[in-house]
């Protein structure tokens, strides 16, 4: 089956009623043919859910159609449930999926191939981004993925894939999630003014002292 020919455009994804909301154009990038590359620094199980059927359709409609994930392997930032979900469904090797260790914050999903779309902008794949929180993405669309508009986020994803790793089942042991947030956290915390820390970590030390306090006593 031949692809129809798309006309390029640019449009706005959000979740304040300005342009189409952001699942909506995820719905999209997973209609067409080729490889969809998502990079996601929170990526929810429910999140998820809302593209699971987009993602199957995608998978069984060509074994030539390929997905790529990047995630972070923290236990706030991927649920492990989406990575087994995949992989039971990843019947023909369409799927791969890899862990950025190194704070992972960016937003960009894309597919290559026909008609090529990008959206780029600030939603993670989560529920709360879905229906919540107040976000804004970019979503453009053109004839090749050699477009000069394309190839540049093309490129950083060729980077980004070099310097992850694929993820496996070991790294979505809870102690081993738990570890990377913790290394996450620490890594950030190494960057930032002592005072800072000091007056981030104490109110949290007081509350643990406080709720240790009221179990005592209940």
């Amino acid at each position: 089956m031949s692809e129809v020919e798309v006309e390029p455009s640019l449009g706005l994804l959000s979740t304040n009623g300005i342009g189409r909301r952001i699942q909506e154009g995820l719905t999209e990038l997973f209609g067409g043919n080729g490889t969809v590359y998502l990079v996601s620094g929170y990526f929810t199980y429910q999140g998820y859910r809302s593209i699971r059927a987009d993602v199957v359709s995608f998978l069984e409609r060509s074994r030539d159609n390929e997905l790529v994930v990047i995630v972070g392997p923290a236990s706030d930032q991927f649920s492990p449930r989406i990575a087994y979900d995949l992989w039971t469904l990843d019947d023909h090797d369409q799927v791969q999926l890899y862990k950025q260790s190194r704070g992972l914050h960016a937003k960009l999903y894309l597919r290559d191939g026909p008609n090529p779309t990008c959206i780029i902008g600030s939603a993670n794949i989560t529920q709360v981004a879905f229906e919540y929180n107040v976000e804004l993405n970019l979503q453009l669309t053109r004839e090749r993925p050699d477009h000069p508009d394309i190839e540049p986020f093309l490129e950083w994803l060729e980077e980004i894939i070099a310097t992850s790793k694929p993820l496996r089942r070991r790294d979505l042991f809870p102690p081993v999630l738990v570890g990377s947030s913790f290394v996450n956290w620490s890594n950030k915390a190494r960057l930032l003014p002592m005072r800072n820390v000091v007056l981030r970590v104490i109110p949290i030390l007081l509350l643990l002292f406080v709720l240790a306090g009221l179990f005592r006593l209940v």
